[in-house]
Formats: C-alpha cells, sequence, structure tokens
C-alpha cells in the first residue's frame, strides 16, 4: 500500500503502554510512513484486546448512532450470547511513531447483537453509542439545553405530553443547521453544519494513493426554494354599542322639574323605562346597564311653584319624560390570516432553476369566551340595571359609546389572538424552510483514507482541508475507522461535506406583522322621535316610524295612536358576520456559503 507515493510500513504490535489521549495540534497533518499499534478492548471491566480476530470497524456519523463491529475468539467452554448484550465497550487505539506512544479512545457504547458461531468459536458483536435511546432517558429541560437554537411550536408539531422523545430532540433539530452525534467518550452533543477555519489541513502527498473519492450533489435534490402556507385562525368578538335618547317634545329640550313642569301643563301619555328596554330587546340588542332616566316625580307639594300639587299614584310603574341609553349586539367572527411565505436561495435558483419544496402550518385559536360571548348575560341582563332612583337634573348626557365597561363589555372588536403561538408558529416554519436548504445545499461530499496514527485528533465537529490532487473543505460529515488484525492495517475514512449556494444577502427570518384590518362597523343609535295622537290636529299615525307612540291626556277625539315604544334594529352586513380572511405575503432571501471545492 502507497501513501503519497511512499511504502507504508505497519504491523500490530505486541505490547504498548498507554499514553493517555493526546491529540495532536490543530494545523498541517503530517505523513505518517511507518507506524506499529494495538487495540484496547474492555467489555464491561474485562479486557479482552487478546480475544479479537479479524477486522474491528468503527463509524460515526453526524446525526446517526456511532456503530462498532468486532469478533472475540472466545475460550473452550459454554457461551451465552445473550449475557453479552448490553454491556459497556470501550475500545482505544495504541500506537508507536517515531517512538512516541499514543493511546486515543475511538469509540464508546454498548453490545447491541450478539451473535455466536459455535464452528468457530466466535463472538459477533455490533455494538451502538444507543443515541436515540439515551435522548429518550432525557427530560424536556435537558432536550432543550442541548438545542438552545431551536424554534419549537406546538402548533407546528404536536403536544409533547406522552410523546417520544427522541421525535421532539427531532423536531428541534429541524429547525437548526446542526446535527445530534455522539463523541468518542460517548458524550452527546449537537455540532453546526457550517464550515469554520480548518481544525487541520491534510496537504500533498498526506492521503492513501487513489482513496480521494468526490460525490457530487444531485441538482434534483437541491431544493432552492421552501414555499410555507400558514394559517392562523382565531376569532373576532363584536361588540356594537349604539346610543339612543329620547325626550318628550313637550318638556321643551328641558329635563329634571324644568321640562316635567313645561309637559305638566299639557299631558299625554308616557312610556315606561321597562318599555324602553323591552323596544331595544325586540331590536336585536341587548341593554346596557348605565342608562339614564328622566322619570316623571313621585307626590310633591309644589313642584313647579304654582301651588299645586303633584300626586303620582304610578310612580312604581316608572313613566318616563325621556332617556339615554345603549343597546348592544354581539357577534363573533371567524378570523383566518394566510400567509403564503417563499424562503429562497436567490443565487442557486439564478444557476440552476427553481427547484422547490413546500410545507403547510395550521394554527387555531380556540376559545371558551369566543363559545360564550353571544350567550353569556351582560349589560341589564347580567343583573345590574343601572337605574337611577331619582329624577335626572338636565344635564346628564348619554354614555360615552366608546366606554369599556366591565359588565357591558367593549365597544367594537376584540381580536382573541395568542402572538406568541402566531409568533412561534411562523418562526418554526421559516427556521425549517432555512433548514431544508442549507442541507440541501451541503450534499456534496469529498472523502478520502489516511493511517489512523495520522487522523487520532479528528473529530465530528471539526473544519477538515483536503490539497492533495484536489482542493476541498468542509465540516467533517463521517469517521470510519477499519483495523485488520491480520494483515496490519488501520485505515480511517474521512469524509467532509462541501456545502455550495452562494449570494450574499440573507434576510432576517421575521415573521410578518399581523393584519388590522377589519370589516366596517354598523350604523345606528341616534335621536328617536315621538308621535301622539288624540286630537284633530295630530299627524296621521305612522306606523313604520321608530321611537313613542302614544296620546295627549285631553283633546277632541282625534285618531287614537297606540301606545308604544320602538326602537330600530342595526343593520349588520354579511362582512361581519362571514369568516374574515386575510393574506400576508413575506418572500425571504438566503445566502449558502461556498465552500472550497477545486477539481
Amino acid at each position: 500500500m502507497l501513501i503519497g507515493g511512499v511504502p507504508l510500513a505497519s504491523a500490530p504490535l505486541a505490547s504498548l503502554a498507554g499514553a493517555g489521549d493526546v491529540p495532536p495540534e490543530p494545523g498541517q497533518v503530517e505523513l505518517v510512513s511507518a507506524f506499529r499499534w494495538k487495540l484496547r478492548l474492555l467489555v464491561g471491566d474485562q479486557d479482552v484486546s487478546a480475544r479479537l480476530t479479524g477486522t474491528v470497524e468503527v463509524d460515526r456519523e453526524e446525526g446517526a448512532a456511532g456503530i462498532a463491529r468486532f469478533d472475540l475468539c472466545l475460550a473452550a467452554g459454554p457461551v451465552t450470547p445473550t449475557d453479552w448484550k448490553g454491556k459497556p465497550v470501550t475500545l482505544d487505539f495504541i500506537c508507536e511513531v517515531a517512538g512516541v506512544t499514543t493511546q486515543t479512545r475511538r469509540y464508546t457504547g454498548r453490545i447491541a447483537d450478539p451473535s455466536w458461531d459455535s464452528s468457530t468459536r466466535t463472538l459477533s458483536c455490533t455494538c451502538s453509542d444507543q443515541l436515540q435511546q439515551r435522548v429518550e432517558a432525557l427530560t424536556i429541560a435537558e432536550i432543550d439545553a442541548l438545542t438552545p437554537g431551536a424554534v419549537w411550536s406546538e402548533d407546528v408539531f404536536e403536544p409533547v405530553d406522552g410523546r417520544s422523545r427522541f421525535d421532539y430532540m427531532n423536531e428541534r433539530l429541524s429547525t437548526m443547521a446542526a446535527s445530534l452525534d455522539c463523541a468518542v467518550d460517548g458524550s452527546m452533543r449537537v455540532t453546526s453544519w457550517f464550515a469554520g477555519t480548518p481544525a487541520f489541513v491534510f496537504g500533498l502527498g498526506t492521503t492513501i494513493y487513489q482513496s480521494i473519492q468526490v460525490d457530487l450533489a444531485d441538482l434534483d435534490s437541491q431544493t432552492n426554494v421552501v414555499e410555507i402556507e400558514a394559517d392562523y385562525r382565531f376569532s373576532r368578538l363584536w361588540q356594537f354599542n349604539f346610543s339612543f335618547g329620547w325626550t318628550h317634545p313637550d318638556t321643551d329640550g328641558f329635563g329634571g322639574l324644568q321640562g316635567f313642569c313645561a309637559w305638566r301643563d299639557d299631558t299625554s301619555e308616557l312610556p315606561t323605562m321597562a318599555m324602553v328596554q323591552e323596544a331595544t330587546e325586540s331590536a336585536g340588542l341587548t341593554m346596557l346597564s348605565a342608562a339614564n332616566y328622566n322619570r316623571l316625580p313621585p307626590n310633591m307639594a309644589n313642584p313647579c311653584g304654582d301651588g299645586s300639587p303633584w300626586i303620582n299614584n304610578s310612580y312604581a310603574e316608572g313613566l318616563i319624560l325621556g332617556a339615554s341609553w345603549r343597546g348592544a349586539l354581539r357577534e363573533v367572527q371567524a378570523v383566518t390570516e394566510s400567509y403564503p411565505l417563499r424562503v429562497e436561495v436567490p443565487q442557486s435558483v439564478a444557476d440552476a432553476g427553481e427547484v422547490i419544496t413546500r410545507q403547510r402550518i395550521a394554527i387555531e385559536i380556540e376559545s371558551d369566551r369566543a363559545d360564550k360571548w353571544e350567550s353569556e348575560p351582560y349589560g341589564v341582563n347580567a343583573g345590574s340595571t343601572g337605574t337611577p332612583g331619582a329624577i335626572g337634573d338636565g344635564d346628564d348626557e348619554a354614555p360615552d359609546d366608546d366606554d369599556i365597561d366591565p359588565v357591558d363589555g367593549i365597544n367594537g372588536n376584540l381580536d382573541l389572538r395568542n402572538e406568541a403561538r402566531r409568533i412561534a408558529g411562523l418562526r418554526c416554519g421559516l427556521q425549517q424552510a432555512r433548514t431544508t436548504l442549507i442541507e440541501a445545499h451541503r450534499g456534496t461530499t469529498v472523502s478520502w483514507q489516511v493511517p489512523t496514527p495520522m487522523a487520532l485528533g479528528i473529530d465530528l465537529v471539526h473544519t477538515l482541508e483536503l490539497d492533495d490532487q484536489i482542493r476541498a473543505a468542509g465540516k467533517c460529515r463521517q469517521i470510519t475507522h477499519e483495523f485488520d488484525l491480520a494483515s496490519g492495517r488501520a485505515l480511517t475514512t474521512i469524509s467532509v461535506a462541501v456545502m455550495r449556494g452562494g449570494g450574499n444577502v440573507s434576510d432576517p427570518l421575521t415573521p410578518p406583522p399581523h393584519s388590522t384590518s377589519t370589516a366596517a362597523r354598523p350604523v345606528g343609535g341616534g335621536s328617536l322621535p315621538t308621535q301622539l295622537g288624540g286630537r284633530t290636529s295630530s299627524p296621521p299615525y305612522n306606523e313604520e316610524l321608530d321611537g313613542f307612540s302614544g296620546n295627549y291626556s285631553s283633546g277632541n277625539a282625534g285618531e287614537q295612536f297606540p301606545r308604544q315604544f320602538k326602537v330600530p334594529a342595526p343593520q349588520v352586513s354579511d362582512a361581519l358576520r362571514d369568516e374574515w380572511k386575510v393574506e400576508i405575503a413575506g418572500t425571504y432571501r438566503l445566502a449558502i456559503p461556498n465552500d472550497l471545492l477545486e477539481l
């Protein structure tokens, strides 16, 4: 075998003392043309190195459980293969180069699949570092601590309770340009996909002859556009407060005793507080509390200063000379905000055309308040009439149409949003799109072989550079060791992921703001008229007219009008009752670094 055209002398080492795990200093990898080596294998607390036979393999790859395989030639006697299952395993590589002995850990795991060949008395063991099982044993907090840069949303995935912790880990990793794996000592870590400054450089003549291999990314799998279709649904609570007023025309516009005395000169039928409330409810409205009534006064000795007493035996009936009040109408409207979002790598699109993948997100905010909004009592129906017990002073105004009252509710719309869930869901989708695009642009793999002593300090976390026949650099993707005990060959295959995409502009993956658009509010309310009959001078009765109708107490036998009070029902448009749909689009550019690749 040749390395850089130089014969490689290697042979199993009978006995070497361990010198500890001492990786080489970062920088230029030095050529190793001859070395001696051996393996130290512990199964549990037992050193079984002398029982090794055949070839020992170790395969560690980003995002996957590390695997090791070896064969043990066992001594005579009964063997129970199942007793070996689950036993801890450590594998060390001990080598001597130029008189210097080095011992490094190559693998930590457990025997997962032992099999027995009775004809050769060989126990073949496949080992795993149990990445998935160990993640399953973690708490949610521990997984979160391992993936601090992740974005996770219950609306994009599912509630974590009762589900696989490994699935939860992968969901978080789907929003990160990173992989989970185990180090040679078995510790779990998450490492970035992005290449940095090379920790090791393999220069001219350092690779084994004809071992360099370049696997270029497939164009069809190089996604450069991710289109996200996200729907965010919630309930919009409407409450329309309409202000009404009515004053008997014979009060000359005055309230209190002054208005009463003006009416007393020529009395007529009057409405009651109950009639106002019933008319308001007949119009499909709920009468709000804080209504103001100008009631007909109780018995008084000389209310108008003319010496005439006032006797009111019907005070409890609640007759009124005027009123100002609010009637409210409630609606629950479904709102859907659609977010067509596009994350793209413009340079890749320009170079190769669009390669699109799509994903969908649905977020729905449910609320008990929306379910009860129209049926739950409020206003006077909630038990608060707000009815004054005395005559108004004539200066009271109708309640402000924009007041917010804890009993009467809102005036306008109240969106039952959950902004934290909206942001989390959209951010999660955008970060997933970013991860998809980055992963698609690191599909090129460059691999090469070197004698294992030249790769002792290399791990999956490192950025590596190759400058031997070709030039390439990237983050280490896979490390495979092959130790052939028969031939004395100890080789390591190193693979790096080369990221290529281009571009120099990346937009922040910030979800767009939500919409503030609404349908137009209905118009209603106002001052209500009066029509009085019982006199020939009275105009004909108009049954279409709202407000109060009644008759004068004395007259000349004119048309008798019905005594009633009517409140007009506001007209609510279909736009306020039907689903309100809004589209909020967004496009995000993503630049992909170009790792070194010169063939």
